[in-house]
C-alpha cells in the first residue's frame, strides 16, 4: 500500500513541475514586447495587424527579433541613443540579433538599431544603404504601413543572404575590378575610333609644320599692348549646406551598429 502511494505521489509531483513549467514558459512568451508598437499612430488597424504577422514570420524563420516602434517624440533624446535603449530594455533576448527601426514624428527621424549580433549580419553601410533604399521613398510620402512592411522585407532577404553565404552581404565586394579594367579599355577603343573617324571627315583640316601657318596673313595688325597688374583681394565665404531630407549616418555606441538619418 505504502509503495502504491508512494508511485501515485511522485507521478502527482511530476505532473504539477511539468504545468508548472508550461505556465511559465507562456508567461515568459506573453510578456515578450511587441514586434510593431505605433506609438505615434500613424498605421490603420487592418494594416498593423498585417505587419505584425509579417514581422513575426521575419522573426520565427530566422530566429531573430526584427521590430519596428514609432513615437510621437523621444522627449528630446537623440533617437540613436533613443533606440538603443529601447533595443536592450526590450529585444536583447533574441539568439540570432535582434534589428529594430524607431520612427520619431516630432523631428520626422528614422534610426535602425542592431545589437552586436545582428552587426555582424547586416553591416553598417547596408543599413544606410540597401536597406534604408528600401524603405526611404514611402516613408517620406507618408505610405508607413508600405515602408514599414519593405523594412521587414529586406531584412529577410538579408538574413537569408547570410544564411546562404555564411557572411554579410556587402556591395563593396559586389564590383569586379577584371570587369571595370575590360570596360575601360572597351571605352577607350571605341572613343579613339570615333575620334579618329570624326577628324578624317573634317576637309579643311590639315597639319601645319609650324604654329605660324596656322595664322591668316593680313587678318591682324598688333599695335601695342600693355599689362597693368595692382593687386587683388579674396573673399572666401563658405557655401551653405543644403538640408538632405534623405541624409543618412552610420554607426552606433556600445557594441551597437545600424545608422538613421531624416524624412
Amino acid at each position: 500500500m505504502k509503495k502504491i502511494f508512494a508511485i501515485v505521489t511522485m507521478l502527482v509531483s511530476l505532473l504539477v513541475a511539468v504545468s508548472t513549467g508550461f505556465t511559465a514558459t507562456v508567461s515568459a512568451a506573453g510578456q515578450q514586447y511587441p514586434s510593431f508598437v505605433d506609438g505615434a499612430a500613424l498605421v490603420q488597424p487592418v494594416d498593423k495587424t498585417k505587419l505584425l504577422s509579417k514581422l513575426r514570420e521575419i522573426e520565427s524563420k530566422h530566429g531573430i527579433r526584427c521590430a519596428v516602434l514609432t513615437v510621437k517624440t523621444t522627449q528630446g533624446m537623440n533617437i540613436r541613443d533613443y533606440a538603443q535603449s529601447v533595443q536592450d530594455q526590450y529585444f536583447a533576448n533574441a539568439p540570432k540579433g535582434s534589428i529594430l527601426m524607431v520612427i520619431s514624428m516630432d523631428n520626422r527621424k528614422w534610426h535602425i538599431t542592431t545589437d552586436k549580433t545582428m552587426r555582424t549580419k547586416i553591416i553598417d553601410d547596408v543599413v544606410t544603404g540597401d536597406l534604408k533604399d528600401a524603405f526611404i521613398n514611402d516613408l517620406k510620402k507618408g505610405r508607413y504601413a508600405a515602408a514599414f512592411t519593405n523594412y521587414g522585407n529586406k531584412v529577410d532577404e538579408l538574413m537569408t543572404y547570410y544564411e546562404k553565404e555564411g557572411e554579410a552581404y556587402d556591395p563593396s565586394k559586389e564590383f569586379s575590378f577584371g570587369a571595370g579594367a575590360v570596360a575601360a579599355i572597351i571605352s577607350f577603343l571605341i572613343g579613339g575610333g570615333v575620334k579618329k573617324g570624326m577628324i578624317a571627315s573634317m576637309s579643311n583640316v590639315t597639319n601645319a609644320v609650324e604654329a605660324g601657318q596656322y595664322l591668316k596673313r593680313d587678318t591682324f595688325n598688333l599695335i601695342g599692348s600693355n599689362d597693368r597688374y595692382l593687386y587683388t583681394h579674396t573673399t572666401v565665404v563658405p557655401k551653405a549646406k543644403s538640408r538632405d531630407n534623405d541624409s543618412g549616418s552610420s554607426g552606433g555606441t556600445g557594441g551597437h551598429g545600424g545608422g538613421g538619418g531624416s524624412f
